[in-house]
């Protein structure tokens, strides 16, 4: 029987720097199934073993993704609520990479919160959406540009987009490095890329919540600039500290066009395994992020439930939000 910690060699070769020694990280995934997460010893790169075919992933994100991860085919009124405070978040971010009608690409838009958020304010957005149930909702409710599929069905032309997005959806790509580049091309010299995935090395997460079979990898911030400079991408901004659940990241194209030569990056193995040692159950719950937010979580489920009782449309509630961050510049599919 494997044992966490134990070493391993992996059935598929690490995706940054094609090493098959590793260690494993996780046994489990969040619902106590049988998952293996190794930690590739070569550079820290964390990811499931062995990876699924393109063809398990094309049908599981097509139907079963939202089921499982969102128990709902299509948002329900608290997942827009939950998203669109989010998508108010990050449009602080990309307001200060890219001015209003720049050209912005939004990968894995979900239910289309900050692709609908973006075009209100003035951006040209199209989005990219694998789950049926949740890309249909976002066109009918609010009329956002949302092509369907994954990264490698969609086509666009070089230097097409000033800014791209893509959010919690990296982790998800079974080949991330070919993601990137694919990416990096559509960018326009000077353009950014704003990346959000699952960090690594948190410490504020719960570990029985932290392990899911759609998460395919999961990055420390060292092996993700690697894997960026690869693809011919400057970081400009990023943030991977232990006590934030994400690892948030903001990379550049050249202006000049100028290739970007990949510097010798530190392995992140010691860290993402020491990481995993020091992220109990026990600890957890008692630290003081954890108690501290058990009443604005109570506060937060009292006002979704409000919000569901309410029962008003997913547009007027997110116009709503939304109109708290001042007039809007346009209504898409008005």
């Amino acid at each position: 029987m494997l044992q966490l910690f134990s070493l391993h060699r992996a059935a598929s070769a690490c995706n940054l720097c094609r090493s098959t020694e590793g260690k494993l990280i996780a046994t489990k995934d969040r619902h106590g199934a049988p998952l293996l997460v190794t930690c590739c010893a070569g550079c820290g790169l964390s990811y499931v073993d062995p990876l699924p075919s393109r063809e398990e992933l094309t049908r599981f994100y097509a139907n079963r993704y939202r089921l499982e991860y969102k128990q709902a085919s299509r948002p329900r009124l608290k997942h827009v609520h939950r998203a669109g405070k989010v998508a108010l978040s990050r449009l602080r971010v990309a307001a200060l990479l890219a001015k209003p009608a720049a050209r912005v690409l939004d990968c894995g838009a979900g239910g289309g919160e900050f692709s609908y958020l973006m075009s209100s304010r003035g951006y040209r957005v199209t989005g990219i959406e694998p789950n049926d149930g949740y890309r249909e909702f976002a066109r009918g409710e609010y009329g956002v540009d949302l092509r369907p599929g994954a990264l490698d069905d969609v086509e666009f032309g070089d230097n097409e987009f000033d800014l791209i997005t893509i959010f919690h959806v990296l982790e998800h790509i079974p080949d991330p490095s070919a993601a990137l580049a694919r990416l990096a091309g559509w960018l326009r010299p000077g353009g950014h890329l704003y990346v959000e995935v699952p960090n690594a090395v948190t410490q504020v997460s719960s570990p029985s919540n932290l392990y899911h079979r759609a998460h395919l990898y999961y990055f420390a911030a060292a092996p993700l600039l690697a894997l960026a400079e690869r693809a011919g991408l400057l970081p400009v901004m990023v943030d991977g500290s232990r006590f934030q659940a994400n690892l948030t990241a903001i990379f550049s194209k050249p202006a000049n066009g100028a290739a970007v030569t990949a510097r010798h990056i530190e392995s992140a193995y010691e860290e993402v395994v020491a990481a995993n040692r020091r992220r109990t159950l026990g600890r957890y719950l008692l630290a003081g992020s954890t108690i501290s937010n058990v009443l604005p979580r109570l506060l937060v489920r009292v006002a979704e439930r409000r919000i569901e009782r309410d029962g008003t449309s997913a547009r007027a509630l997110l116009d709503r939000l939304f109109g708290e961050e001042g007039p809007r510049l346009s209504s898409p599919g008005a």
